[in-house]
């Protein structure tokens, strides 16, 4: 009796040590993932790479210049966009119209915080390497001009070819950081860049080739349109 009483007592006691040991060692690696933890949040992430996707796709490089406040992005950005054979109904004539966007540029941009949030000022210039938009028109079908009958093929075509110019500033305001505070980030981008009125350049062929003589007339009425509007969702990873 006497030795079963002693050897349940040296179960509890080994036991009792091993429960002991277990919980204070997983206190340690508690506090050793806490201070680790903290140390991660101490840690101010200045470098971040960043993929967006909206008014084309984009792969920027940010670096932090001001603490929460001011930040400078270098990217790249692509536009390519084309859409053939668009049926439109034109004075009772059916048109296919095929378009194709083409832009390409590299940008500076630097993003301001005036704020303690996400909400943010952007300024910067672009450069392209490619701004144009091309249309081609082209009758579907015959066409009837007085008694003579033309095939779609011998009706012609009209293309109009537009492009911006090569450097535009740009002017605009977002949520999101540039260097996230993590190690992942999200931001959104809206804003334009600001160019000179648009080059636009016709070239017609068949029974609409005068149509060339309203080339002026073009350039005139699009003279106003100055902005390439910009918009994007960004993801980014800091460093």
């Amino acid at each position: 009796m006497k030795k079963l009483f002693i050897i349940t007592i040296l179960n509890l006691f080994f036991f009792g040590s091993i429960c002991a040991q277990e919980t204070t060692e997983e206190k340690e690696i508690t506090e050793e993932k806490e201070i680790i933890e903290e140390k991660e949040i101490s840690v101010e992430r200045k470098n971040a790479i960043g993929f967006s996707g909206g008014t084309g796709f984009g792969i920027d490089y940010a670096r932090m210049l001001k603490s929460d406040k001011l930040y400078v992005t270098a990217g790249f950005n692509a536009l390519l966009f084309s859409i053939d054979a668009i049926e439109q109904e034109v004075s009772g004539e059916n048109l296919l119209i095929d378009t194709e966007l083409d832009f390409k540029n590299f940008e500076i941009k630097l993003s301001y915080h005036p704020f303690a949030n996400a909400f943010k000022l952007v300024g910067g210039i672009g450069v392209f390497s490619s701004s144009n938009t091309n249309l081609k028109t082209t009758f579907k079908e015959n066409i009837t001009v007085g008694d003579v009958e033309f095939t779609s093929e011998d009706s012609g075509s009209l293309n109009v070819d537009v492009n911006w110019s090569k450097v535009a500033p740009y002017l605009g305001l977002g949520f999101g950081r540039a260097v996230p505070n993590k190690r992942w980030g999200f931001a959104v981008d809206f804003g334009t860049y600001f160019s000179s009125s648009p080059e636009i350049t016709l070239d017609a062929t068949g029974i609409i080739e005068r149509s060339k003589d309203q080339e002026a007339l073009l350039n005139e009425s699009f003279k106003s349109f100055k902005f390439i509007p910009y918009a994007s969702l960004r993801v980014s990873y800091s460093f």
